[in-house]
């Protein structure tokens, strides 16, 4: 069973080759069986008209002069690499090679396949033996001497069929050989070409399972100066690792944040209700702990309900109410909603509004959401300066801005400061009800609407959150 990658490669190899090596033996065996063929066609053809040159110089005077035939027959013969026989037109043997000693004198030889041909005047070729004279499978050219019109005599030049054959037996042995050599080259070849492939493979099978256990560290070792696909496909797999190692760093971040979100206010509800329960707490102060049980369930509610507004974000592309609507009017809503926050916190809060109206083209509720987010965000950071939400068109977007002069942020917590659940350490100690999970809505509702969202922030000076939405046609024909 072919399991390995080798194996496989080779024995596709070796079927391709086998194949290529089948057909090519054939070609290359028609080709040269042709080639000796005509070429011996040729030779024997040659030897046939010397034989007949000299039965028709012989037969030139009124009587056939046998002693010459014989002597200049005996000539050719000493030096004729072919067997041949010579006979009248009546099959009567007159000369033969010395080769041949199964022909005595006066024999006659039996009509053979294309004697007619032959009578007529054609050269036949035969494959085989005449009347068992040769004892083995010949190429026999049967060649016409004729004279005045008429065949006066007939000479059968040939040679053995097995020295053709050998020829064309080499011929298989030079392809068999060549087949046995790039059987061999191929088995190298491979061997070293399916390492090249394999080994890499193998470090990423083995680098999957290793992460597939939950082992994000594992990287593959790559050879910057190599960049084909392979070393690609590792490069990318290291950074897959790196980003799962990210996620679960993060995840864990995101299982610690939400157990210390509900691990304050449960252990205070838990406390009070058994403080409550053992008598410690006078029954004429129950209601202010209620009041604080109360509020402690609803930061709880407010995580829960954060948290399940997140899981719907994937789809929230698919779930916008999308309508055209004035970012002006829904700017004054937001501002009026935060104020009693602003003001209990001693926050100036403003709004600035550069066009009387701004009508744009996105879902009204999760907008509203974005602004009250962003305001709340920048009044929880905050202490005794001011928050300002400003909108204007620049180009055919409406750009919305809200600013504070809070806490601000670092380089690296703006980086994260859209992560889920995340918490600038600067924050804690100020963000005592928040689940980390505002300004992650927000991204994802501006994200959702195809917009960006940017932050301008420095530390101990406040930050400045900018999103855009789309314009309506009715303010792009303003525009």
């Amino acid at each position: 069973m072919m399991k390995t990658a080798f194996a496989k490669t080779f024995t596709y190899y070796i079927i391709v080759l086998l194949a290529v090596f089948f057909l090519l033996s054939l070609g290359f065996t028609e080709i040269f069986r042709g080639y000796f063929y005509n070429d011996q066609n040729d030779d024997l053809l040659n030897q046939a008209i010397k034989i007949s040159d000299i039965y028709i110089q012989s037969a030139e005077s009124n009587d056939f002069d046998n002693e010459y035939f014989k002597r200049e027959i005996g000539v050719l013969d000493k030096y004729m690499d072919y067997s041949f026989i010579v006979t009248d037109s009546n099959m009567n043997v007159i000369a033969w090679s010395k080769d041949i000693s199964s022909i005595r004198p006066k024999d006659c030889i039996s009509r053979f396949s294309g004697y007619e041909n032959v009578m007529a005047g054609k050269p036949q070729w035969i494959k085989g033996d005449i009347d068992n004279i040769y004892n083995q499978s010949r190429y026999i050219l049967c060649y016409p001497t004729v004279q005045n019109g008429n065949v006066k005599a007939v000479v059968f030049v040939s040679v053995p069929l097995s020295e053709l054959t050998s020829n064309i037996n080499r011929v298989y042995i030079v392809v068999a050989f060549f087949l046995l050599l790039s059987v061999v080259l191929g088995f190298v070849t491979i061997h070293w070409t399916v390492n090249e492939f394999v080994i890499p493979i193998r470090k990423l099978s083995e680098a999957a399972k290793y992460i597939s256990k939950g082992n994000f560290d594992e990287k593959i070792e790559i050879d910057d100066s190599i960049n084909d696909e392979l070393t690609q496909l590792c490069r990318s797999f290291n950074t897959m690792a790196e980003n799962l190692a990210g996620l679960e760093k993060r995840r864990r971040e995101i299982i610690s944040n939400i157990s210390h979100d509900l691990r304050s206010p449960i252990t205070s509800v838990r406390g009070f209700l058994q403080a409550m329960l053992d008598g410690t707490i006078s029954e004429d102060k129950y209601r202010h702990y209620i009041e604080i049980i109360y509020n402690e369930t609803g930061r709880l509610q407010k995580l829960s309900d954060s948290i399940l507004d997140l899981n719907k974000l994937d789809d929230s592309a698919n779930a916008l109410n999308m309508t055209s609507f004035d970012i002006n009017a829904v700017a004054d809503e937001a501002v009026k909603l935060m104020s009693g926050k602003a003001d209990a916190k001693n926050i100036k809060l403003y709004k600035f509004c550069k066009k009387n109206e701004i009508w744009v083209y996105g879902d009204i509720e999760k907008i509203k959401r974005v602004i009250i987010n962003l305001l709340d965000n920048g009044i929880k950071f905050t202490q005794g300066g001011y928050v300002s939400l400003s909108t204007d068109i620049e180009g055919n977007k409406a750009v919305i801005s809200v600013e504070d002069t809070g806490i601000g942020l670092s380089e690296e917590e703006q980086s994260r400061v859209f992560e889920r659940l995340y918490k600038a350490d600067s924050s804690r100690g100020m963000d005592k009800n928040g689940s980390g999970l505002g300004l992650a809505i927000v991204k994802e509702f501006v994200k959702a609407h195809k917009q960006n969202i940017e932050i301008e922030s420095k530390k101990g000076r406040g930050s400045k959150f900018t999103f855009t939405l789309d314009l309506s046609k009715k303010d792009e024909n303003d525009v």
